[in-house]
């Protein structure tokens, strides 16, 4: 090996990079980008967790226990709370996804509070159920903060107020996800995540290649109409998602015994459509690259935000204020929601519809604008 040559092939590598200023910047840039997403993601905490409250204590001599414990979880930022008049309608709240949890005081729950402490000062305490807790544990993560900050303030307010330590039983029902464990709440999302990611990557691969071989000039000139083309390769990655998130699903049944509530082909629309405009945003964005080099570079500038924004592995609720936002732009979220919701919930086409429509109008936006801007290049 001669040093010398290895240094020359080294240098020229090195000036078309210099000349490449798109590359350039996505080389000095990027790495700052990476950085900077992944510590606001990671430096987030769980907040901002919709709950209902249905306060029908009527207190004691010494006040309300219920009044309490609720201004002491006001005090703090995890979660947001509306209150109700009825715990039917706070049920309802949860059953519709508006609430992730209840928390119902009955109007004797200060009497028994104090009847539970004073047992529990003559060393006689009972194990009595006190506060109903209805929850939506569909997301675990969130579950568990909700069980955490009301325990913490029962603690909170035992302590402060009558000196004693916690005697509150909570008794929790499970609107949702009652069997669900983070394998039912994880596979939904990587299904969305590995359809977006594969169709994304291969279409704007795909076109670059046939553009720089000349191939899709050809087929230009041809009756074909550039609506078709699009439509064509939509159709073509559409189905190679589909086929993915097939195997996916079946794997997680028969390998994790994860549940399928809801119907699973609602689960497959639901990612046919976001495989359908993943691949137009790849056409789109493959008409300003001129190689295949600078098409991967698009690639992490998708999929990061994808993957730390849009829920896949944690909840939006611990997206940090700055970014959450950027979320609500994601196609993947809407559909790692609808995904969860039909599998773990069991909703169809009635709950989920919010969501359907959001990814077909990403869909048929990203082919009109790719039918566009190939109609334009030619």
């Amino acid at each position: 090996m001669n040093p010398g040559r290895v240094v020359a092939i080294a240098m020229k590598t090195l000036r078309s990079l210099r000349h490449d200023r798109r590359t350039a910047g996505f080389l000095v840039l990027m790495p700052l980008f990476m950085i900077a997403i992944f510590g606001y993601t990671f430096g987030g905490a769980i907040k901002d967790v919709d709950v209902v409250v249905v306060n029908l204590d009527e207190g004691g001599a010494t006040g309300s226990v219920a009044d309490r414990i609720v201004a002491d979880l006001e005090t703090r930022e995890v979660l947001r709370i509306e209150y109700l008049d009825q715990p039917e309608a706070g049920e309802d709240a949860v059953r519709e996804g508006r609430a992730w949890a209840l928390i119902f005081f009955t109007p004797d729950f200060t009497s028994r509070v104090e009847a539970a402490i004073d047992a529990s000062r003559a060393s006689s305490f009972a194990d009595i159920g006190l506060l109903d807790l209805y929850l939506d544990a569909t997301n675990p993560n969130i579950a568990q903060a909700v069980i955490t900050e009301v325990q913490t303030a029962i603690q909170s307010v035992l302590i402060d107020h009558y000196h004693v330590n916690p005697v509150i039983v909570m008794n929790e029902h499970m609107v949702y996800g009652a069997d669900a464990e983070f394998i039912d709440f994880f596979a939904p999302g990587v299904m969305g995540l590995a359809a977006m990611m594969i169709t994304f990557m291969l279409s704007i691969i795909s076109f670059v290649r046939e553009r720089s071989t000349g191939t899709l000039d050809r087929l230009l000139t041809t009756p074909v109409t550039e609506g078709e083309i699009v439509g064509g390769y939509a159709l073509a990655f559409g189905v190679v998602a589909l086929i993915q998130s097939t195997v996916i699903l079946v794997a997680a049944m028969l390998l994790f015994q994860v549940a399928i509530e809801g119907s699973a082909l609602m689960v497959l629309l639901t990612i046919f459509l976001l495989g359908v405009g993943s691949q137009g945003l790849g056409f789109l964005l493959s008409s300003i690259a001129k190689n295949e080099f600078q098409a991967v570079q698009f690639t992490p500038l998708i999929l990061f935000p994808s993957i730390l924004l849009a829920g896949v592995f944690w909840p939006l609720e611990a997206v940090p204020d700055i970014l959450r936002p950027v979320s609500d732009f994601i196609p993947l979220t809407y559909a790692v929601d609808a995904c969860r919701s039909i599998m773990i919930r069991g909703w169809g086409i009635a709950e989920v519809w919010p969501q359907l429509v959001v990814l077909a109008g990403f869909a048929a936006a990203t082919l009109l604008l790719s039918a566009y801007s190939l109609k334009k290049r030619g």
